[in-house]
């Protein structure tokens, strides 16, 4: 594949292109732009938009540069990915210039990418969704950012016009319940894309926080696997018994409540708030349901 052609996909991958626009970045004319793109078949001209972009937001190939920036956020554990981001921007080849064959992905990572292009070129989806045990759904999405909370991968997403209800509703979207996704209309004068923090259950814009404590082993886990790289929970203070106070951010109280019950007796709540009485209240009932049918 030529240099231009190269170029021009990673420019598609961003953003919507004119004839012009293309002609003008490569100083050629703009016959020579429609004879390189002829030779790519995931490439098409709208009229309506008088701009290039890809068929079904999918293009047949992406740079490793673009696939590492939207996948890095897979490596979860925070001192591995700073080595693999160093590593990455120290390599001599140019990795705008390596592309990796889409065929050859998972659907999982196509779907993210044509959901990443569809937030770069701001077009509404339709998406065939299927949640925790709930019936398979038709909903219609303006995706505003996608990220990944563990192994997971999510997008925030605005409900459009079309979706008939919750309109202008924002909420997350696992990637693993999204069956299929198709694009419906590229909007102009607008600007899907933000960039917020967000994780499972929303975005950290409401977060609320609460201090815990962290005992022998769960604190020797956190110190070792770098959890305070992570901005959900800020380091506090160390005790003389190898005990350390932090302070956890959170949308909803279930968040609390799995960490603390997966790290039983290790974690303790240190904090009187009103919400984290009732997480405290909640862990109990939970636990004396667990022992009662045992």
């Amino acid at each position: 594949m030529g240099p231009r052609r190269i170029e021009i996909y990673n420019r598609l991958f961003s953003q919507l292109y004119t004839k012009q626009e293309l002609s003008d970045k490569f100083k050629v004319g703009i016959k020579t732009i429609e004879n390189t793109i002829k030779l790519s078949d995931d490439i098409v001209y709208s009229k309506k938009l008088g701009c290039y972009h890809f068929k079904n937001l999918l293009p047949n190939y992406v740079s490793y540069h673009n696939y590492f920036m939207l996948f890095q956020d897979s490596l979860s554990n925070p001192i591995l990915k700073k080595d693999f981001i160093n590593i990455t921007s120290q390599l001599s080849a140019n990795l705008n210039e390596i592309m990796i064959d889409t065929n050859k992905l998972s659907d999982l990572s196509k779907k993210i990418i044509q959901a990443n292009i569809a937030i770069n070129h701001n077009c509404v989806l339709k998406v065939e969704y299927t949640g925790n045990s709930k019936p398979k759904e038709e909903k219609y999405i303006q995706p505003k950012q996608i990220f990944t909370d563990g192994s997971i991968y999510y997008m925030s997403i605005v409900y459009d016009k079309r979706n008939k209800k919750d309109i202008g509703k924002e909420r997350q979207l696992a990637f693993n319940g999204v069956e299929s996704l198709e694009p419906v209309e590229y909007l102009k004068d607008v600007t899907f894309k933000v960039e917020s923090e967000n994780n499972a259950f929303g975005n950290y814009k409401n977060a609320k926080k609460i201090n815990l404590k962290l005992h022998d082993s769960a604190s020797n886990f956190f110190k070792r696997e770098g959890f305070f790289e992570n901005n959900n929970f800020k380091f506090l203070s160390e005790l003389s018994n190898n005990e350390i106070k932090i302070e956890m951010r959170y949308n909803y109280k279930l968040e609390v409540i799995k960490l603390v019950q997966q790290w039983l007796p290790q974690i303790t709540i240190d904090d009187d708030s009103q919400e984290a009485l009732e997480i405290i209240d909640d862990i109990k009932t939970n636990y004396q349901q667990f022992i009662s049918i045992l």
